[in-house]
């Protein structure tokens, strides 16, 4: 019996238990401090004693490992993990970097239950596609995995929000290219969960409240006393990114003819767009992620390094 922590350091902080292959228990840190989409303070300052880990105090790991989106210094990473280190005990660590996706895509496999599926991954970043003279963050992402095995068919990525220099600089707004296999789309307009972040801002509300505008998208031809003009950026952003969703699952369908569908990464929150998209696809069978979030990578990369180190 393998028994394997995961952990997310991002946003959502999160932890996930795993013996073999089976998650035994999940938490996140927020449901205890109150602190909502808590993220670990800077430990370079001030350690931070975890509650969620007194819960597995009495555990010795087979393995602890450890996923993140892909932050600008390293050693901000190195320093959460060294602290959450301190309080539990384990054999073997590992830290997965720029894997950020492929956990996302994990997790909504694990509850889904297909064998063979194809997982489509929104976000509003996470990994990101070095170059020699800048980076993209990845916002989105189509996997299909057959049996726990994973291949990627397909990243787009955009410098919204990141330094970036040459070809992005000025006037080039998309570059189309394939490597080692994967076709990539690399953007400097927002895409993703970072389109529906740039209509939330629009609209006055704070990031982090996307599901607000969300909500709100549905009051567009109601009598209510909401600012017509947030109510149209609430449409806008829900109609953009819905057909956004229908094109990428056609993308999607383009590189394989399985009819199984799982929903993953941040967006996919977004109820009313997930029921639109079952509508539009009659003919397929989709899952949508149960957590889509940050937090659910704690059950990916525990699912993840179990199948790829454990199992016979």
């Amino acid at each position: 019996m393998k028994k394997i922590l995961g952990v997310n350091i991002s946003h959502h902080c999160s932890f996930a238990y795993f013996e073999n292959d089976v998650l035994k228990e999940y938490y996140e840190e927020d449901r205890f401090n109150k602190i909502k989409h808590f993220e670990p303070p800077n430990p370079i300052l001030e350690e931070y004693e975890y509650e969620v880990l007194k819960k597995f105090k009495n555990i010795v790991f087979d393995a602890v490992v450890f996923v993140s989106f892909v932050r600008e210094h390293v050693l901000v990473d190195k320093a959460y993990i060294d602290n959450i280190l301190k309080q539990v005990k384990t054999k073997d660590i590992k830290f997965y970097n720029n894997y950020h996706h492929i956990f996302h895509a994990m997790c909504g496999y694990y509850f889904g239950k297909f064998k063979k599926a194809l997982v489509l991954v929104t976000d509003g970043g996470g990994d990101r596609i070095f170059k020699p003279c800048y980076s993209l963050q990845v916002m989105e992402s189509i996997f299909l995995i057959n049996n726990k095995k994973i291949k990627k068919f397909y990243q787009a990525a955009s410098n919204i929000g990141l330094s970036y220099f040459n070809e992005f600089k000025n006037n080039v707004k998309e570059i189309k290219t394939t490597e080692n296999g994967v076709d990539l789309k690399l953007t400097n307009q927002p895409i993703g969960g970072h389109k529906y972040l740039r209509y939330t801002l629009e609209a006055g509300f704070k990031e982090n409240q996307e599901g607000q505008l969300m909500g709100i998208a549905a009051y567009k031809d109601k009598k209510t006393n909401l600012d017509k003009n947030v109510l149209e950026i609430a449409n806008k952003a829900q109609e953009e990114t819905l057909q956004d969703r229908i094109e990428l699952i056609e993308k999607a369908l383009s590189y394989s003819n399985c009819k199984n569908i799982i929903l993953s990464g941040g967006y996919h929150l977004n109820c009313a767009n997930n029921f639109k998209l079952v509508k539009h696809f009659p003919e397929l069978n989709f899952f949508v992620d149960p957590i889509p979030y940050d937090g659910g990578t704690a059950i990916g990369v525990a699912y993840y390094h179990y199948e790829e180190n454990f199992k016979n």
